[in-house]
Protein backbone atom coordinates (compact mmCIF):
# COMPACT_ATOMS: atom_id res chain seq x y z
CA UNK A 1 0.00 0.00 0.00
CA UNK A 2 1.17 3.52 -0.72
CA UNK A 3 1.83 5.45 2.50
CA UNK A 4 0.46 8.60 0.90
CA UNK A 5 -2.96 6.99 0.54
CA UNK A 6 -3.21 5.28 3.93
CA UNK A 7 -5.36 7.99 5.49
CA UNK A 8 -8.90 7.17 6.53
CA UNK A 9 -11.65 9.70 7.21
CA UNK A 10 -14.27 8.51 9.67
CA UNK A 11 -17.69 10.07 10.28
CA UNK A 12 -21.06 9.11 11.71
CA UNK A 13 -21.52 6.99 14.79
CA UNK A 14 -23.91 9.51 16.35
CA UNK A 15 -21.28 12.26 16.32
CA UNK A 16 -20.70 15.41 14.30
CA UNK A 17 -16.98 14.64 14.35
CA UNK A 18 -15.23 13.93 11.06
CA UNK A 19 -11.84 12.57 11.99
CA UNK A 20 -8.88 11.51 9.91
CA UNK A 21 -7.13 8.38 11.09
CA UNK A 22 -4.08 10.51 11.96
CA UNK A 23 -6.18 12.62 14.34
CA UNK A 24 -7.73 9.50 15.89
CA UNK A 25 -4.32 7.86 16.37
CA UNK A 26 -2.81 11.01 17.91
CA UNK A 27 -5.79 11.43 20.24
CA UNK A 28 -5.48 7.77 21.28
CA UNK A 29 -1.79 8.28 22.11
CA UNK A 30 -2.55 11.44 24.06
CA UNK A 31 -5.18 9.63 26.12
CA UNK A 32 -2.63 6.89 26.82
CA UNK A 33 -0.02 9.48 27.89
CA UNK A 34 -2.60 11.22 30.09
CA UNK A 35 -3.46 8.02 31.95
CA UNK A 36 0.11 6.72 32.23
CA UNK A 37 1.58 10.04 33.40
CA UNK A 38 -1.07 10.38 36.07
CA UNK A 39 -0.47 6.82 37.24
CA UNK A 40 3.31 7.39 37.36
CA UNK A 41 2.79 10.58 39.39
CA UNK A 42 0.66 8.65 41.88
CA UNK A 43 3.38 6.00 42.21
CA UNK A 44 6.04 8.67 42.84
CA UNK A 45 3.95 10.32 45.53
CA UNK A 46 3.47 6.92 47.14
CA UNK A 47 7.23 6.34 46.92
CA UNK A 48 7.92 9.68 48.62
CA UNK A 49 5.80 8.62 51.58
CA UNK A 50 7.74 5.37 51.88
CA UNK A 51 11.22 6.95 51.90
CA UNK A 52 13.38 5.86 54.83
CA UNK A 53 13.90 8.87 57.14
CA UNK A 54 17.62 8.05 57.28
CA UNK A 55 17.82 8.26 53.47
CA UNK A 56 15.91 11.54 53.53
CA UNK A 57 18.27 12.89 56.19
CA UNK A 58 21.39 11.91 54.21
CA UNK A 59 19.95 13.20 50.89
CA UNK A 60 17.46 15.94 51.78
CA UNK A 61 16.89 16.88 48.15
CA UNK A 62 15.50 13.46 47.21
CA UNK A 63 11.96 13.98 48.60
CA UNK A 64 11.81 17.37 46.91
CA UNK A 65 12.95 15.91 43.59
CA UNK A 66 10.40 13.09 43.85
CA UNK A 67 7.61 15.55 44.53
CA UNK A 68 8.78 17.77 41.67
CA UNK A 69 8.83 14.81 39.29
CA UNK A 70 5.31 13.84 40.39
CA UNK A 71 4.15 17.43 39.85
CA UNK A 72 5.72 17.51 36.36
CA UNK A 73 4.04 14.22 35.43
CA UNK A 74 0.69 15.54 36.61
CA UNK A 75 1.19 18.65 34.52
CA UNK A 76 2.10 16.49 31.50
CA UNK A 77 -1.05 14.46 32.09
CA UNK A 78 -3.17 17.62 32.14
CA UNK A 79 -1.50 18.91 28.97
CA UNK A 80 -2.08 15.60 27.16
CA UNK A 81 -5.73 15.68 28.22
CA UNK A 82 -6.13 19.25 26.98
CA UNK A 83 -4.54 18.38 23.64
CA UNK A 84 -6.78 15.33 23.30
CA UNK A 85 -9.83 17.50 24.01
CA UNK A 86 -8.65 20.09 21.48
CA UNK A 87 -8.19 17.46 18.80
CA UNK A 88 -11.65 16.03 19.42
CA UNK A 89 -13.10 19.55 19.42
CA UNK A 90 -11.37 20.26 16.10
CA UNK A 91 -12.86 17.05 14.66
CA UNK A 92 -16.32 18.12 15.89
CA UNK A 93 -15.87 21.58 14.33
CA UNK A 94 -14.65 20.01 11.08
CA UNK A 95 -17.69 17.76 11.07
CA UNK A 96 -20.13 20.60 11.76
CA UNK A 97 -18.63 22.69 8.97
CA UNK A 98 -18.77 19.74 6.57
CA UNK A 99 -22.39 18.99 7.51
CA UNK A 100 -23.32 22.63 7.03
CA UNK A 101 -21.64 22.67 3.62
CA UNK A 102 -23.38 19.44 2.61
CA UNK A 103 -26.75 20.84 3.73
CA UNK A 104 -26.13 23.99 1.71
CA UNK A 105 -25.04 22.05 -1.35
CA UNK A 106 -28.04 19.72 -0.99
CA UNK A 107 -30.43 22.68 -0.77
CA UNK A 108 -28.87 24.42 -3.76
CA UNK A 109 -28.78 21.26 -5.87
CA UNK A 110 -32.39 20.58 -4.88
CA UNK A 111 -33.54 23.97 -6.15
CA UNK A 112 -31.52 23.57 -9.35
CA UNK A 113 -32.89 20.05 -9.85
CA UNK A 114 -36.45 21.26 -9.35
CA UNK A 115 -35.96 24.09 -11.84
CA UNK A 116 -34.41 21.70 -14.37
CA UNK A 117 -37.38 19.39 -13.90
CA UNK A 118 -39.76 22.26 -14.63
CA UNK A 119 -37.99 23.41 -17.78
CA UNK A 120 -36.83 20.01 -19.06
CA UNK A 121 -39.77 19.56 -21.46
CA UNK A 122 -39.14 22.99 -22.99
CA UNK A 123 -35.40 22.34 -23.26
CA UNK A 124 -36.12 19.01 -24.92
CA UNK A 125 -38.53 20.51 -27.45
CA UNK A 126 -36.35 23.52 -28.22
CA UNK A 127 -33.00 21.80 -28.18
CA UNK A 128 -33.69 18.33 -29.51
CA UNK A 129 -33.11 19.17 -33.20
CA UNK A 130 -29.92 21.06 -32.41
CA UNK A 131 -28.60 18.36 -30.06
CA UNK A 132 -29.42 15.64 -32.56
CA UNK A 133 -27.63 17.46 -35.38
CA UNK A 134 -24.65 18.43 -33.24
CA UNK A 135 -24.39 14.98 -31.70
CA UNK A 136 -24.58 13.28 -35.06
CA UNK A 137 -21.92 15.61 -36.41
CA UNK A 138 -19.56 14.92 -33.53
CA UNK A 139 -20.07 11.16 -33.76
CA UNK A 140 -19.60 11.25 -37.54
CA UNK A 141 -16.46 13.33 -37.20
CA UNK A 142 -15.00 10.96 -34.63
CA UNK A 143 -15.90 7.96 -36.75
CA UNK A 144 -14.26 9.42 -39.87
CA UNK A 145 -11.02 10.38 -38.13
CA UNK A 146 -8.05 8.51 -39.64
CA UNK A 147 -7.16 5.52 -37.50
CA UNK A 148 -10.39 5.59 -35.49
CA UNK A 149 -11.74 2.15 -34.66
CA UNK A 150 -15.42 1.29 -35.12
CA UNK A 151 -15.23 -1.56 -32.59
CA UNK A 152 -16.99 -0.81 -29.23
CA UNK A 153 -14.47 -3.08 -27.51
CA UNK A 154 -11.79 -0.53 -28.38
CA UNK A 155 -13.68 2.13 -26.43
CA UNK A 156 -13.56 -0.13 -23.39
CA UNK A 157 -9.84 -0.66 -23.96
CA UNK A 158 -9.36 3.12 -24.13
CA UNK A 159 -11.17 3.48 -20.80
CA UNK A 160 -8.87 0.89 -19.26
CA UNK A 161 -5.83 2.81 -20.44
CA UNK A 162 -7.27 6.19 -19.32
CA UNK A 163 -8.94 5.48 -15.95
CA UNK A 164 -8.45 9.07 -14.78
CA UNK A 165 -11.81 9.99 -16.34
CA UNK A 166 -13.95 7.50 -14.41
CA UNK A 167 -11.92 7.69 -11.18
CA UNK A 168 -12.00 11.44 -10.60
CA UNK A 169 -13.25 12.51 -7.13
CA UNK A 170 -14.84 15.63 -8.66
CA UNK A 171 -16.91 13.48 -11.04
CA UNK A 172 -17.83 11.16 -8.17
CA UNK A 173 -18.99 14.16 -6.12
CA UNK A 174 -21.05 15.45 -9.05
CA UNK A 175 -22.72 12.05 -9.43
CA UNK A 176 -23.58 12.06 -5.72
CA UNK A 177 -25.26 15.44 -6.11
CA UNK A 178 -27.10 14.39 -9.26
CA UNK A 179 -28.56 11.27 -7.67
CA UNK A 180 -29.36 13.13 -4.45
CA UNK A 181 -31.36 15.61 -6.54
CA UNK A 182 -33.39 12.92 -8.32
CA UNK A 183 -36.41 13.61 -6.10
CA UNK A 184 -36.29 17.32 -6.92
CA UNK A 185 -35.97 16.64 -10.66
CA UNK A 186 -38.98 14.29 -10.56
CA UNK A 187 -40.96 16.82 -8.50
CA UNK A 188 -40.09 19.53 -11.03
CA UNK A 189 -41.20 17.37 -13.93
CA UNK A 190 -44.53 16.93 -12.17
CA UNK A 191 -44.86 20.68 -11.65
CA UNK A 192 -44.33 20.60 -7.88
CA UNK A 193 -42.80 23.86 -6.54
CA UNK A 194 -39.40 23.68 -4.77
CA UNK A 195 -40.79 24.06 -1.24
CA UNK A 196 -43.37 21.33 -1.68
CA UNK A 197 -40.77 19.18 -3.42
CA UNK A 198 -38.69 19.18 -0.24
CA UNK A 199 -41.69 18.07 1.78
CA UNK A 200 -42.54 15.10 -0.42
CA UNK A 201 -38.99 14.18 -1.44
CA UNK A 202 -36.53 11.73 0.11
CA UNK A 203 -36.01 13.95 3.16
CA UNK A 204 -39.74 14.50 3.70
CA UNK A 205 -42.53 12.04 3.03
CA UNK A 206 -40.26 9.97 0.79
CA UNK A 207 -42.63 9.97 -2.19
CA UNK A 208 -39.77 10.71 -4.57
CA UNK A 209 -36.11 9.77 -4.34
CA UNK A 210 -33.42 7.45 -5.67
CA UNK A 211 -35.63 4.42 -4.97
CA UNK A 212 -38.55 5.95 -6.87
CA UNK A 213 -36.27 7.05 -9.74
CA UNK A 214 -34.99 3.48 -10.09
CA UNK A 215 -38.59 2.29 -10.03
CA UNK A 216 -39.47 4.63 -12.90
CA UNK A 217 -36.58 3.17 -14.92
CA UNK A 218 -38.02 -0.32 -14.38
CA UNK A 219 -41.53 0.81 -15.35
CA UNK A 220 -40.18 2.46 -18.51
CA UNK A 221 -38.24 -0.70 -19.39
CA UNK A 222 -41.34 -2.83 -18.85
CA UNK A 223 -43.47 -0.58 -21.06
CA UNK A 224 -40.81 -0.47 -23.77
CA UNK A 225 -40.55 -4.25 -23.82
CA UNK A 226 -44.26 -5.01 -23.49
CA UNK A 227 -45.46 -7.62 -25.95
CA UNK A 228 -41.96 -8.70 -26.93
CA UNK A 229 -40.84 -12.32 -26.94
CA UNK A 230 -38.09 -13.69 -24.71
CA UNK A 231 -36.14 -11.74 -22.14
CA UNK A 232 -36.45 -7.97 -22.10
CA UNK A 233 -34.16 -5.24 -20.80
CA UNK A 234 -34.30 -4.75 -17.01
CA UNK A 235 -37.24 -7.16 -16.68
CA UNK A 236 -36.94 -9.81 -13.96
CA UNK A 237 -36.86 -13.58 -14.44
CA UNK A 238 -36.94 -16.59 -12.09
CA UNK A 239 -33.65 -17.59 -10.50
CA UNK A 240 -32.06 -20.93 -9.58
CA UNK A 241 -29.57 -21.06 -6.68
CA UNK A 242 -27.23 -24.06 -6.35
CA UNK A 243 -24.75 -24.92 -3.64
CA UNK A 244 -21.47 -25.52 -5.48
CA UNK A 245 -19.12 -26.32 -2.59
CA UNK A 246 -18.99 -27.12 1.12
CA UNK A 247 -15.76 -26.96 3.12
CA UNK A 248 -14.36 -26.53 6.62
CA UNK A 249 -13.38 -23.05 7.72
CA UNK A 250 -12.06 -21.16 10.74
CA UNK A 251 -13.83 -17.99 11.87
CA UNK A 252 -12.37 -14.68 10.64
CA UNK A 253 -10.57 -12.40 13.07
CA UNK A 254 -10.77 -8.95 11.45
CA UNK A 255 -12.38 -6.68 8.87
CA UNK A 256 -9.62 -7.57 6.40
CA UNK A 257 -10.40 -11.27 6.95
CA UNK A 258 -14.03 -10.57 6.10
CA UNK A 259 -13.07 -8.68 2.93
CA UNK A 260 -10.63 -11.41 1.87
CA UNK A 261 -13.41 -14.02 1.97
CA UNK A 262 -15.71 -12.08 -0.36
CA UNK A 263 -16.49 -14.09 -3.52
CA UNK A 264 -14.52 -12.79 -6.50
CA UNK A 265 -16.49 -11.15 -9.30
CA UNK A 266 -16.52 -13.89 -11.92
CA UNK A 267 -18.92 -15.11 -14.60
CA UNK A 268 -18.25 -18.71 -13.59
CA UNK A 269 -17.66 -18.55 -9.84
CA UNK A 270 -19.91 -18.35 -6.81
CA UNK A 271 -21.56 -15.05 -5.88
CA UNK A 272 -22.69 -15.96 -2.36
CA UNK A 273 -20.80 -17.53 0.53
CA UNK A 274 -22.27 -18.45 3.92
CA UNK A 275 -20.23 -19.58 6.92
CA UNK A 276 -21.93 -21.43 9.77
CA UNK A 277 -20.54 -21.63 13.31
CA UNK A 278 -22.00 -23.49 16.30
CA UNK A 279 -21.11 -22.54 19.89
CA UNK A 280 -20.72 -24.87 22.90
CA UNK A 281 -24.46 -24.65 23.62
CA UNK A 282 -25.31 -25.69 20.06
CA UNK A 283 -26.51 -22.24 18.98
CA UNK A 284 -25.65 -21.52 15.32
CA UNK A 285 -24.50 -18.18 13.93
CA UNK A 286 -23.79 -17.21 10.34
CA UNK A 287 -21.68 -14.84 8.27
CA UNK A 288 -23.17 -14.08 4.84
CA UNK A 289 -20.93 -12.75 2.06
CA UNK A 290 -22.62 -11.19 -0.99
CA UNK A 291 -20.58 -10.45 -4.11
CA UNK A 292 -20.69 -7.65 -6.66
CA UNK A 293 -22.19 -7.14 -10.10
CA UNK A 294 -20.88 -9.58 -12.70
CA UNK A 295 -22.84 -8.60 -15.82
CA UNK A 296 -23.32 -4.89 -16.61
CA UNK A 297 -25.65 -5.43 -19.58
CA UNK A 298 -29.23 -4.16 -19.32
CA UNK A 299 -30.53 -7.30 -21.06
CA UNK A 300 -30.78 -10.19 -18.56
CA UNK A 301 -28.94 -13.31 -19.70
CA UNK A 302 -27.97 -16.13 -17.36
CA UNK A 303 -26.25 -14.06 -14.67
CA UNK A 304 -28.27 -13.26 -11.53
CA UNK A 305 -25.89 -10.57 -10.25
CA UNK A 306 -26.49 -8.24 -13.20
CA UNK A 307 -27.70 -4.72 -14.00
CA UNK A 308 -31.35 -5.74 -13.75
CA UNK A 309 -30.78 -6.92 -10.17
CA UNK A 310 -28.90 -3.68 -9.50
CA UNK A 311 -31.83 -1.51 -10.57
CA UNK A 312 -34.28 -3.74 -8.72
CA UNK A 313 -32.25 -3.39 -5.51
CA UNK A 314 -31.98 0.38 -5.94
CA UNK A 315 -35.78 0.48 -6.16
CA UNK A 316 -36.08 -1.81 -3.09
CA UNK A 317 -37.42 -4.63 -5.26
CA UNK A 318 -36.65 -8.33 -4.98
CA UNK A 319 -34.35 -8.84 -7.94
CA UNK A 320 -32.80 -12.15 -8.91
CA UNK A 321 -29.73 -11.60 -6.74
CA UNK A 322 -31.88 -10.80 -3.68
CA UNK A 323 -34.04 -13.88 -4.21
CA UNK A 324 -30.86 -15.92 -4.68
CA UNK A 325 -29.51 -14.66 -1.34
CA UNK A 326 -32.76 -15.61 0.38
CA UNK A 327 -32.66 -19.09 -1.19
CA UNK A 328 -29.01 -19.57 -0.17
CA UNK A 329 -29.74 -18.50 3.42
CA UNK A 330 -32.67 -20.93 3.53
CA UNK A 331 -30.49 -23.76 2.21
CA UNK A 332 -27.78 -22.95 4.78
CA UNK A 333 -30.36 -23.45 7.52
CA UNK A 334 -30.67 -19.86 8.76
CA UNK A 335 -33.71 -19.46 11.01
CA UNK A 336 -35.35 -16.11 11.91
CA UNK A 337 -33.71 -15.89 15.37
CA UNK A 338 -30.21 -17.03 14.39
CA UNK A 339 -27.49 -14.35 14.71
CA UNK A 340 -26.35 -13.22 11.26
CA UNK A 341 -23.50 -10.91 10.19
CA UNK A 342 -23.60 -9.63 6.61
CA UNK A 343 -20.75 -8.47 4.37
CA UNK A 344 -21.45 -7.07 0.91
CA UNK A 345 -19.32 -5.71 -1.90
CA UNK A 346 -20.81 -3.37 -4.53
CA UNK A 347 -24.27 -4.77 -5.38
CA UNK A 348 -23.81 -7.19 -2.49
CA UNK A 349 -23.83 -4.28 -0.05
CA UNK A 350 -27.24 -3.25 -1.38
CA UNK A 351 -28.47 -6.80 -0.85
CA UNK A 352 -27.04 -6.90 2.69
CA UNK A 353 -28.92 -3.72 3.60
CA UNK A 354 -32.11 -5.03 1.96
CA UNK A 355 -31.91 -8.26 3.95
CA UNK A 356 -31.38 -6.28 7.16
CA UNK A 357 -34.28 -3.97 6.35
CA UNK A 358 -36.61 -6.90 5.64
CA UNK A 359 -36.76 -7.76 9.34
CA UNK A 360 -36.79 -11.46 8.44
CA UNK A 361 -33.37 -12.11 9.97
CA UNK A 362 -31.58 -11.41 13.25
CA UNK A 363 -28.87 -9.26 11.65
CA UNK A 364 -26.22 -8.28 14.21
CA UNK A 365 -24.02 -6.21 11.91
CA UNK A 366 -23.47 -5.12 8.31
CA UNK A 367 -20.27 -4.23 6.44
CA UNK A 368 -20.50 -2.73 2.95
CA UNK A 369 -17.58 -2.22 0.57
CA UNK A 370 -18.05 0.20 -2.34
CA UNK A 371 -21.87 0.06 -2.24
CA UNK A 372 -24.47 2.77 -3.02
CA UNK A 373 -26.12 2.68 0.42
CA UNK A 374 -25.56 6.24 1.68
CA UNK A 375 -29.29 6.96 2.00
CA UNK A 376 -30.49 3.52 3.13
CA UNK A 377 -31.38 3.24 6.82
CA UNK A 378 -30.32 0.24 8.89
CA UNK A 379 -31.18 -0.69 12.47
CA UNK A 380 -28.18 -2.99 12.95
CA UNK A 381 -24.65 -1.59 13.47
CA UNK A 382 -23.34 -0.78 9.98
CA UNK A 383 -19.85 0.03 8.73
CA UNK A 384 -19.80 1.56 5.25
CA UNK A 385 -16.44 1.73 3.45
CA UNK A 386 -16.14 3.85 0.30
CA UNK A 387 -13.34 5.31 -1.84
CA UNK A 388 -13.81 8.96 -2.78
CA UNK A 389 -12.98 8.25 -6.43
CA UNK A 390 -15.40 5.32 -6.70
CA UNK A 391 -18.50 6.05 -8.80
CA UNK A 392 -20.50 3.10 -7.47
CA UNK A 393 -21.05 4.41 -3.90
CA UNK A 394 -21.78 7.81 -5.48
CA UNK A 395 -24.83 6.29 -7.19
CA UNK A 396 -26.43 6.17 -3.76
CA UNK A 397 -26.32 9.97 -3.48
CA UNK A 398 -25.01 11.99 -0.54
CA UNK A 399 -24.42 10.03 2.66
CA UNK A 400 -27.36 11.32 4.69
CA UNK A 401 -27.95 8.37 7.04
CA UNK A 402 -26.83 8.97 10.62
CA UNK A 403 -27.15 7.26 13.98
CA UNK A 404 -25.14 5.89 16.85
CA UNK A 405 -24.48 2.61 15.02
CA UNK A 406 -23.82 3.89 11.48
CA UNK A 407 -20.14 4.56 10.70
CA UNK A 408 -18.77 5.77 7.36
CA UNK A 409 -15.10 5.23 6.50
CA UNK A 410 -13.74 7.06 3.46
CA UNK A 411 -10.36 6.77 1.79
CA UNK A 412 -8.86 8.66 -1.12
CA UNK A 413 -6.67 6.35 -3.18
CA UNK A 414 -4.93 8.61 -5.68
CA UNK A 415 -4.27 11.99 -4.03
CA UNK A 416 -0.51 11.51 -4.35
CA UNK A 417 -0.35 8.30 -6.32
CA UNK A 418 -0.77 7.53 -10.04
CA UNK A 419 -3.96 5.78 -11.11
CA UNK A 420 -3.07 2.28 -12.31
CA UNK A 421 -3.96 1.48 -15.91
CA UNK A 422 -5.48 -1.73 -17.21
CA UNK A 423 -8.72 -1.32 -15.25
CA UNK A 424 -11.36 1.28 -16.08
CA UNK A 425 -12.50 1.44 -12.43
CA UNK A 426 -9.51 0.61 -10.19
CA UNK A 427 -11.04 2.61 -7.32
CA UNK A 428 -13.90 0.07 -7.26
CA UNK A 429 -11.60 -2.93 -7.39
CA UNK A 430 -12.24 -5.51 -4.65
CA UNK A 431 -8.49 -5.76 -4.05
CA UNK A 432 -8.36 -2.02 -3.24
CA UNK A 433 -11.21 -2.44 -0.76
CA UNK A 434 -9.39 -5.34 0.86
CA UNK A 435 -6.42 -3.04 1.41
CA UNK A 436 -8.68 -0.39 2.91
CA UNK A 437 -10.18 -3.02 5.25
CA UNK A 438 -6.65 -3.64 6.57
CA UNK A 439 -6.38 0.06 7.43
CA UNK A 440 -9.76 -0.10 9.16
CA UNK A 441 -8.41 -2.85 11.42
CA UNK A 442 -5.54 -0.58 12.44
CA UNK A 443 -7.75 2.48 13.01
CA UNK A 444 -7.82 4.03 16.48
CA UNK A 445 -11.06 5.91 15.86
CA UNK A 446 -13.38 5.02 18.77
CA UNK A 447 -16.38 4.61 16.44
CA UNK A 448 -14.53 2.04 14.34
CA UNK A 449 -13.26 0.30 17.46
CA UNK A 450 -16.81 0.17 18.86
CA UNK A 451 -18.11 -1.45 15.67
CA UNK A 452 -15.34 -4.06 15.69
CA UNK A 453 -15.95 -4.74 19.40
CA UNK A 454 -19.67 -5.27 18.66
CA UNK A 455 -18.72 -7.77 15.94
CA UNK A 456 -16.31 -9.64 18.23
CA UNK A 457 -18.54 -12.70 18.60
CA UNK A 458 -18.24 -13.29 14.83
CA UNK A 459 -14.48 -12.58 14.75
CA UNK A 460 -13.03 -15.15 17.15
CA UNK A 461 -10.40 -16.27 14.67
CA UNK A 462 -10.50 -19.77 16.17
CA UNK A 463 -14.03 -21.20 15.99
CA UNK A 464 -14.39 -24.09 13.51
CA UNK A 465 -17.20 -23.82 11.00
CA UNK A 466 -18.58 -24.80 7.61
CA UNK A 467 -18.39 -22.64 4.48
CA UNK A 468 -21.06 -23.06 1.80
CA UNK A 469 -20.73 -21.37 -1.60
CA UNK A 470 -23.61 -20.74 -4.01
CA UNK A 471 -23.98 -20.03 -7.69
CA UNK A 472 -27.18 -18.25 -8.83
CA UNK A 473 -28.42 -18.22 -12.43
CA UNK A 474 -31.44 -16.79 -14.19
CA UNK A 475 -33.80 -19.26 -15.82
CA UNK A 476 -36.56 -18.75 -18.35
CA UNK A 477 -39.98 -18.27 -16.78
Amino acid sequence: MNSDTDELVVSGGGSFAVSTDEIATTAFRLRFIEAEALAAAARLRGLQLCLDPLVAAQAPTVPTLVLQAAHDLEQASRSAGELDFSLRLAAEAYGMVENTMVDGIRMTSGVIGNVLGHIAPFLLLAGAPFLAAAGSGVLLGLALRPGTSRNPADAAAWMREHPELANNPAISAAVRLLFSSSDDIIAGLLGVPPGAGALIGDEGLGMFGIKEAAGLVLVAAGVAGAGGAGRRALVETPVRTTRVSTSSVTAPSSMSDLASRMPATSSAGSQIKIEKYVDAEGTPSYIVYLGGTVDMNAMPTGEAFDMTSNIQSMSAGDGASYRAAVEAMRDAGIQPGDPVFEVGYSQGGLLAVQLEQSGDYNVQGVVTLGSPVGQLETAAPTLTIAHTEDLVPALGGLDTVSGDDRVLVRRSLYDDAPIPTGDAFPSHNLGAYRETAELVDASKDPRVEKFIDNAASFLSGTAPGTAMEYRAERVDG
